[in-house]
């Protein structure tokens, strides 16, 4: 029986449960780091009260402190739970102070001793501005030591596979190829530390979507060092599955104030912007008046609080299907996430491949921005457009800008030109495609499958995707011009106006059909504005009178 099964999906992100000794953990799921020696918060706390389903701990440390005396009292017993505990190998301490003092394999015999039900090699980290040469032995090193890793007896502990490489594109492809070739329980992706403290979205976009690409789809995923509420969705939607982080303490010693959206200095506070049970039980000159190490320790607790909400939150999205537009959302949080999401543009192939294409709860999607139309659904019809659409032979192409009521054929204004269509016997001859900021392109006769008549979306779109709709149209033409002996672009408002004469500018230079353009009156019912394009037709295209 496999390890860790996927329930729901969303993008590259997925509810899943990962089974270990001391429990099945639902992914995602966040491991907060507790320092073995000087953690300020109660590891029982961490898991009962604020519930979180995975601890983190240093082995390493706990190595040099206690060595055999711990492994004779247990993991478990030390920290005082009964949860799964992932322990790290020594790594960060090796990155920070260039070694240990402990060999890889004596750490992971070290790490089962203990009972750790998840363990991780001692792996070399990759520093953000080692040069290349450098990276490269590291790499290769983490490989030997990889291969190493996974022929000795871990009993019952998962084991986790880095991939290292950095900023290097193409050793973190080399990286996750060869790890990839070893049955490791979970693989991780090492190295973002930096990059995240940096806030460079885009750039750990392309790292972890790199390494994802040369991975296993199947096997869950472990981002180190991921603490920042504001990039957990990104970070999920590009299909990770783990993350730790001692941010909720080192933001705290720092006076730092998590919020879903944004990480405030304390000190600069005047109301409290959270309803946690930290914040809901002190007032925010309560807390500034409390002695240093107790306004630390609450502002830690309030940290926790805040990265358990952000992980329901995206495990919501994700069941719900909304997971795009909540990292959508997020993006406005802070520039270079806009930035990060912009970057995942360039993975829409390899997201569109595993995004489901529908679901048992069909809900319809929300376009707010331009960055709404770099959805994997949009790519997924430009494809279908692009590779498997062609129409038949008609007389007349009708172009109709998107109504407001959906789907397209049912209601609006659409249903009352199909009627008059049929009522004139017109029916072989009118070919209706709809234009929209959206989906670019939708013929009626496919107007309803899903989503292309299940969105909404905010108006400004028209205006903020004009040269992309004019793109649109003019590709759909120059593609199917053979099919058709005229054409009729219909407008309702200006700027789809300045849309379609702008297009018909393009294609009169290239096209020998001809166009036409008319306005849908707004001062008509849906019934008699159908009538009048109708008559518009016989009147004015001579080819179907």
């Amino acid at each position: 029986m496999s390890i860790f099964e996927i329930k729901e999906k969303d993008l590259l992100g997925r509810i899943g449960s990962l089974k270990t000794k001391h429990g099945t953990i639902e992914t995602p799921a966040i491991a907060p780091v507790i320092h073995p020696i000087k953690n300020i918060i109660d590891p029982l706390t961490i898991v009962e009260k604020i519930g979180f389903n995975l601890v983190m701990t240093n082995s390493y440390i706990i190595w040099r402190r206690y060595g055999e005396v711990a492994v004779e009292i247990g993991l478990h017993n030390m920290l005082g739970i009964d949860k799964p505990i992932m322990t790290d190998s020594g790594a960060y301490q090796l990155m920070t102070y260039g070694k240990v003092e402990v060999s890889p394999k004596e750490i992971l015999e070290y790490q089962v001793n203990l009972g750790s039900d998840i363990g991780v090699i001692l792996d070399i980290p990759t520093r953000y501005q080692s040069p290349y040469d450098e990276v490269k032995r590291e790499v290769d090193e983490t490989i030997r030591r990889a291969k190493e890793a996974i022929t000795l007896d871990r009993e019952d502990m998962l084991l986790v596979g880095p991939v290292q490489g950095g900023k290097y594109t193409n050793l973190v492809a080399y990286s996750a190829r060869q790890i990839s070739t070893l049955d490791f329980d979970i693989y991780a992706i090492g190295g973002p530390t930096q990059i995240m403290e940096n806030y460079l979205y885009d750039e750990l976009v392309t790292l972890v979507m790199t390494a994802k690409m040369n991975l296993p789809i199947c096997k869950p995923i472990h981002l180190f060092g991921a603490g920042n509420p504001i990039m957990i969705p990104l970070a999920v939607a590009m299909g990770m599955d783990l993350f730790d982080s001692a941010s909720y303490i080192l933001y705290a010693q720092k006076k730092r104030y998590m919020t879903p959206n944004k990480i405030y200095n304390f000190k600069n506070l005047k109301y409290l912007p959270c309803t946690c049970p930290i914040c809901s039980k002190y007032n925010i000159e309560d807390l500034k008046e409390m002695p240093e190490n107790e306004l630390t320790k609450n502002i830690a607790l309030h940290n926790l609080y805040i990265l358990k909400q952000e992980i329901n939150r995206v495990k919501q999205a994700i069941h719900e299907g909304s997971l795009w537009e909540y990292i959508e959302q997020k993006s406005r949080s802070h520039p270079h996430l806009l930035n990060g999401l912009h970057q995942l543009r360039k993975y829409i192939l390899f997201i569109e491949k595993f995004h489901p294409i529908s679901r048992g709860n069909i809900r319809g999607i929300f376009f707010f921005s331009t960055e709404s139309r770099l959805r994997p659904e949009v790519y997924r019809h430009f494809e279908t457009m692009r590779k498997k659409y062609s129409p038949y032979n008609y007389e007349l192409l009708l172009m109709v800008p998107e109504t407001k009521e959906k789907p397209f054929t049912r209601y609006g204004l659409i249903p009352y030109i199909i009627n008059e269509i049929e009522k004139e016997k017109l029916d072989d001859k009118i070919h209706i495609v709809i234009y929209t900021p959206t989906f670019g392109i939708i013929p009626i006769e496919i107007s309803e499958t899903y989503p292309l008549s299940q969105f909404e979306k905010a108006e400004k779109l028209w205006l903020d995707s004009k040269k992309q709709i004019i793109s649109e149209i003019t590709w759909y033409i120059r593609r199917y011009e053979e099919y058709y002996q005229a054409i009729l672009l219909l407008y309702s408002n200006l700027t789809q106006k300045e849309i379609i004469w702008e297009a018909k500018t393009i294609l009169r230079k290239e096209i020998d059909i001809p166009i036409y353009i008319k306005l849908i009156s707004s001062d008509l019912t849906l019934e008699e504005k159908a009538r009048d394009i109708i008559n518009y037709i016989k009147s004015n295209v001579i080819t179907i009178q």
